[in-house]
């Protein structure tokens, strides 16, 4: 079948269409799972792979590849060919990856969106999915790069399937090769890079990743090593494309690249920081419920892209996200007169002190760039202060005319927290590192405060009292005239004896004699002021009781609480103490998953076959209890009656096959028990889902159970650890046919005839004790249970 070419001008290899216009629907593609029923009406080739209940077998890797074929020929309109040992690229994820760039790029630049650009491929693949999606979508070219000489052939090949050749430019490269080869192929600058990389570092740590998996894979993978593993894995393949950048820097506008880790991105996050670049975006690519990949991407330019692509992530990960860079400040449901409404948010936001503020009369739209808050109270309340403390401040020296260097005299709190602080830390280290910060603060406004003084006291010889809340009572004292001398003595004698009653003595009536080399602090007459042996004359508290007004500080007893001062040591020991429940709460939250229960169940296909029980912990998933009661199911051949070879029926029911229903709830596999059980969670009829305790067991100290195991023992060895009975384990006495195992397929054929019909996914946030249950018509039911 001839293909059509979209072709672009000989010199600049891109073709200029209209693509914002089909943005919209690309961003709707795979919001839901697809309807493979549908793909199969319209495409025979993969009808021939779907089950006749709707289901695809992603452990066949010719169903897997098909589906990819076809997700791309209905959605795209590209065709591709792949072959049997090379990774097969997940459609929706590729696609998620082309969404993020696109929002990455439109709403960094000024240019609109939707223009021609050009981007490199890195480790493009045999299917070249991403030049391939990227063309289908924008009016972009690419350069494909790859090191494997059997991808690079169907890389070109599927090129050519799409008439591409003007706009893909497929380029082999070698292992020790630079990852971006501008300078190799003779070109200036690209606006964007975008990798891929292989996730693994070694093939060790690809199975032991694997081993690790609560959960056997969804689907099967055809990847070569060549494409799974590399030297230092994703971290070092994408640390390559890092340390090449700060060589191009402004010659690529965007650098991004896709990891499978998020530890991974945490610690490419902190290499970027300490690069000192800030100018970053991370988000999180998920499709369904099964896959999750994370992207990152980083810019030497000023301009920075909009939240939803810079802070994408929606999880608990916070540990490197880039600073929020739009805020809205109003929303005006009611604006009345539009015009009247538009002029004064101009004369507002213009009277702020931004770097810049352009208002569109046209589009009523205005863009004003700032270096902090300039439109908070607390900014208008500092900028008061500055403006009345501006009348009495002294000349210091010239004021800085650059606003990108002028930091107002010193460094806000919150930045220098940020600047102490990488990643993630615990919190009793952010309130240390706090405590030093404020600390710092203080100690550099004393020693400003005192260099004011000290400067105002060298220009005047009377001091400026609104540098310092204190008044120098000596300092005037010491400037009055001779004839009021004896005046001010006499007035100094009376502050004395009135600071004397306030002082107190650490020693006895009988402590007046001082031992030698040592000073003791002796009771102080109410007599004529003396100096001790010290030197120290009694006239020292002048100044304090001057401060003081001359009054007695006593506590203030209309306060009910007194406060614990914030100090490192009080931190410390909060911090160990926080650490030390912490670590009692894991120990016994450990001990309570470990805790063996039993199970009794029933197998159901419309009537209740006896299954028996199971032992699992009470920290297993469902899945695990499922598993096992397939293997059961197995050995008693249930379903004998209805099939030739019942066990070999069983050796091919999986996991995800089987139902567990309690009640007349469906409990999804990846639950925890331990979850059901901590939190004592209650299903319909008030009844508990899964009724077992709590609390930790009790520590067997008997010799059996502390007994140390055998270092030496083999797994063909016999266990010398004998298990209790199960008909000992707490859940024994339970209604067996309370808790049903059920054939999904089953489930799905008979969902509309009782009792099936009244069944429904277990869901964490509803409320089932004031449910009212009805049937699929919308009538309550008259009866519960």
């Amino acid at each position: 079948m001839a293909t059509q070419k979209r072709k672009a001008p000989a010199d600049e290899h891109c073709v200029d269409e209209p693509p914002t216009e089909k943005d919209e629907y690309y961003r709707s593609l795979y919001g839901s799972e697809p309807d493979f029923r549908a793909l199969a009406r319209k495409d025979p080739d993969f009808a021939h792979f779907l089950h006749k209940d709707g289901r695809l077998d992603f452990t066949d890797p010719a169903g897997t590849m098909q589906l990819t074929r076809t997700l791309l020929k209905q959605d795209f309109g590209l065709q591709i060919e792949l072959p049997d040992d090379r990774l097969c690229p997940p459609v929706p994820n590729r696609h998620n990856y082309i969404l993020w760039l696109k929002m990455l790029l439109d709403t960094s630049s000024y240019r609109e969106p939707g223009g021609k650009l050009r981007g490199l491929d890195i480790g493009t693949g045999a299917s070249c999915i991403y030049p391939l999606l990227g063309t289908a979508q924008r009016p972009w070219c690419f350069i494909a790069t790859d090191i494997d000489e059997k991808s690079l052939g169907y890389a070109r090949k599927n090129v050519g399937l799409n008439g591409l050749e003007e706009r893909i430019r497929v380029v082999e490269r070698k292992a020790t090769d630079t990852l971006i080869p501008l300078d190799d192929l003779g070109v200036q600058s690209i606006d964007f890079t975008m990798m891929n990389p292989p996730f693994y570092a070694s093939d060790q740590e690809m199975l032991a990743l694997a081993e690790k998996k609560d959960r056997p894979p969804h689907s099967t993978c055809t990847g070569a090593p060549i494409e799974m593993v590399c030297d230092g894995g994703e971290v070092a393949h994408v640390g390559r494309m890092l340390q090449e950048s700060l060589t191009l820097r402004n010659r690529v506008q965007w650098y991004t690249a896709m990891v499978g880790k998020a530890s991974s991105l945490e610690l490419l996050v902190e290499e970027l920081r300490k690069n000192g670049i800030d100018n970053y975006a991370v988000s999180e690519l998920v499709q369904g419920t099964k896959t999750r990949r994370w992207t990152l991407g980083w810019s030497f330019g000023p301009m920075r892209p909009v939240e939803a692509a810079a802070r994408g992530i929606k999880t608990d990960w916070i540990k490197g996200l880039p600073p929020i860079t739009r805020v809205n400040l109003l929303r005006l449901l009611d604006v009345g007169d539009i015009p009247l409404v538009t002029k004064r948010i101009n004369e507002v936001i213009g009277s702020l002190e931004l770097q810049s503020w352009v208002w569109e009369a046209q589009s009523l739209k205005g863009i004003g760039r700032a270096r902090e808050n300039v439109w908070g109270r607390a900014w208008r309340r500092r900028k008061q202060r500055e403006m009345a403390g501006g009348q009495n401040q002294v000349d210091a020296g010239p004021t800085p005319t650059n606003a990108d260097d002028c930091k107002l005299g010193f460094s806000t709190t919150q930045e220098r927290i940020s600047t102490n602080t990488v990643g993630l830390v615990a919190l009793d280290d952010f309130r240390k590192r706090r405590a030093e910060v404020l600390e710092q603060q203080e100690r550099e406004a004393r020693e400003a405060a005192l260099a004011a003084l000290s400067a105002a006291r060298t220009a005047n010889s009377t001091p400026d009292r609104s540098l310092t809340a204190t008044p120098n009572n000596a300092a005037a004292a010491a400037n009055a005239s001779s004839a009021d001398n004896s005046e001010a003595e006499k007035h100094k004698k009376k502050k004395v004896k009135r600071a004397a009653k306030a002082l107190v003595s650490f020693g006895g009536d009988e402590e007046d004699e001082e031992d030698s080399g040592h000073v003791v602090v002796k009771k102080i007459k109410r007599d004529a002021p003396k100096s001790d042996e010290t030197g120290l004359s009694s006239e020292g508290g002048d100044s304090d009781a001057k401060k003081s007004g001359g009054k007695k500080i006593t506590v203030n007893s209309s306060v009910g609480i007194v406060p614990r001062a914030l100090t490192k040591a009080a931190l410390r020991r909060e911090a160990a103490e926080r650490e030390a429940l912490r670590k009692e709460f894991l120990q016994l939250q450990a001990a309570v998953k470990a805790t063996e229960i039993a199970i009794p169940f029933v197998f159901y296909d419309g009537t209740n076959i006896p299954g028996g029980m199971v032992r699992v912990k009470k920290g297993d998933f469902v899945w695990v209890f499922l598993d096992k009661s397939r293997k059961v199911g197995a050995e008693l051949g249930v379903g004998g009656d209805k099939l030739a070879n019942a066990r070999r029926s069983w050796a091919r029911v999986g996991v995800d096959d089987l139902m567990l229903v309690r009640g007349s709830l469906i409990i999804p596999h990846h639950y925890e028990f331990y979850f059901f059980i901590i939190n004592k969670t209650v299903g319909p009829g008030n009844k508990r889902l899964f009724d077992y305790s709590a609390e930790a067991p009790l520590v067997d100290a008997s010799p059996e159970a502390t007994a140390p195991s055998e270092p030496l023992s083999t797994p063909g060895q016999p266990s010398s650890k004998v298990l209790p009975d199960i008909r000992s384990l707490e859940g024994a006495s339970d209604d067996p046919t309370f808790t049903k195992v059920v054939d999904r397929r089953w489930y799905q054929r008979n969902k509309h005839i009782y009792p099936a019909s009244v069944w429904q996914e277990f869901d964490p946030e509803k409320d089932y004790q004031s449910e009212i249950r009805r049937d699929p018509g919308g009538n309550a039911f008259f009866f519960s249970g």
